[in-house]
């Protein structure tokens, strides 16, 4: 809430005015291949029109 209070300008770049993300991803390395885990990194960004 402070982090809001002193600086208003970012709630426009929160998740439904949420400071984290409300999704998460947690694997070892050994589970998963890179590939895997840069697919979902790429898919977790905001694409803008």
């Amino acid at each position: 809430r402070e982090i809001q209070r002193k600086f208003p300008e970012i709630k426009k770049d929160l998740w439904k005015g949420k400071f984290w993300s409300p999704s998460y991803f947690l694997a070892t390395s050994g589970q998963v291949t890179l590939d895997v885990m840069k697919g979902y990194v790429d898919s977790q960004e905001i694409k803008t029109p």
